[in-house]
């Protein structure tokens, strides 16, 4: 799932505050597993593997496999 929408954390009388939004970019040979969702404003570096159900947050360097709730980097790959 590629979710580029978000809101703002608002006050204590409305915490969902101002909507905003932030692309999602994808290298190139990335393979994202089933049900992993990617949040807004995140980059995948080329050549990652993206573990099914993984929550990724935060960008991924190339040639990585992450998985986990925040996802995290759990190896890396050779690159060509």
């Amino acid at each position: 799932m590629f979710v580029t929408a978000t809101h703002v954390v608002g006050d204590a009388t409305r915490r969902a505050a101002a909507a905003t939004s932030a692309p999602i970019v994808v290298g190139d040979g990335v393979w994202i597993g089933a049900r992993a969702i990617i949040l807004p404003g995140v980059s995948i570096g080329d050549g990652c593997v993206i573990a099914a159900g993984a929550v990724v947050a935060r960008d991924c360097e190339p040639h990585g496999l992450y998985g986990g709730v925040p996802a995290m980097r759990i190896r890396s790959y050779e690159s060509l």
